[in-house]
């Protein structure tokens, strides 16, 4: 894990306490790579770090209705699930930075579920790979 003072200006801060480059505030989706699915088959693979203010209880999950179509991905070894969980973490910074990202077997706006601290569910929209509306494309290597 490592840390930041602040999450970068292209991220929405949810619930005070995780950051994720929404639709909201970011202008392009993110860029996906080839890449292989829990079950082997084709699919893509945005990189993108999570952001979780110390000290706080977060969970991310997709839909169900994105079950065995869309994963997410953070921490070492970081091991594809349909939610994560960022539990009370403790660091040097306000922020831990959990490398990982989005892996999805076609690419799309992606509804994230978050949930902080035991509270109600928020629902944000990750471009992966492609935009969401109002969002332009994925940058090109």
């Amino acid at each position: 894990m490592d840390g930041a003072a602040a999450p970068p200006a292209d991220f929405q801060v949810v619930g005070d306490a995780v950051a994720l480059p929404t639709s909201d505030v970011r202008k392009a989706a993110l860029q996906a790579a080839e890449a292989k699915m829990p079950d082997g088959s084709p699919g893509s693979y945005a990189k993108q770090g999570l952001l979780v203010r110390r000290g706080r209880h977060v969970e991310l999950s997709v839909p169900e209705s994105l079950t065995g179509r869309a994963w997410l991905v953070w921490g070492k070894p970081g091991s594809p699930g349909a939610r994560v969980v960022a539990d009370r973490c403790q660091g040097d910074k306000e922020w831990i930075v959990f490398p990982g990202g989005y892996l999805v077997r076609d690419m799309g706006c992606l509804p994230i579920r978050v949930r902080v601290d035991g509270g109600a569910v928020q629902e944000v929209l990750i471009g992966v790979g492609a935009p969401c509306p109002g969002q332009g494309p994925a940058p090109q290597i």
